[in-house]
């Protein structure tokens, strides 16, 4: 059964989990500005920048319009960096497109206003890096459904002059 009821951790681990099955010689974690990004490098690193509330759906989860960055590092000893960073921040984009429903059960829609820009750099007289980043909007149904569906009854049962249609214990089997 499909999870109905998710938090932004869950996205969260999804998308790192998603990443790491996507690209599995890159560094995947969450981003953390404090870090030397250097020693991480080749790198995603995945940041949530912002959580708007998003239009109600009216159905008691909490809709949020999440916007995700996910930082493409790679270190400044790269040959032809500035390409080889755009080519990765064009597959990290293309990967998001296409894969963008992290999780099943309408708990989120799909990535839009995907784009790629460059980010965070450091130089130094040996080593260093450089970084694209790539960012996106999602809408988010957070917490749990007040539309949950009913529990299926199975078989043919009947009962007569019941006092309480839902209590199991007045019908009996055919």
């Amino acid at each position: 059964m499909a999870n109905t009821h998710i938090n932004l951790s869950d996205v969260h681990q999804a998308i790192i989990d998603a990443l790491k099955g996507r690209f599995p010689k890159v560094t995947i974690a969450s981003y953390d500005p404090s870090e030397n990004l250097e020693s991480l490098a080749p790198a995603c690193l995945l940041n949530i920048e912002e959580l708007p509330k998003a239009p109600d759906v009216g159905d008691g989860r909490y809709p949020v319009l999440a916007q995700f960055a996910i930082h493409c590092v790679l270190g400044r000893e790269v040959d032809n960096l500035q390409m080889e960073l755009q080519e990765f921040a064009v597959a990290v984009s293309q990967f998001v497109y296409e894969k963008g429903i992290w999780l099943k059960g309408s708990v989120l829609e799909k990535p839009f206003n995907i784009e790629a820009y460059p980010g965070n750099f450091r130089k130094e007289t040996k080593g260093g890096f450089d970084s694209w980043v790539v960012n996106w909007e999602q809408k988010l149904y957070l917490g749990a459904s007040t539309w949950q569906p009913e529990t299926v009854k199975s078989g043919i049962r009947i009962t007569t002059n019941s006092t309480d249609e839902n209590d199991q214990d007045e019908y009996r089997s055919l």
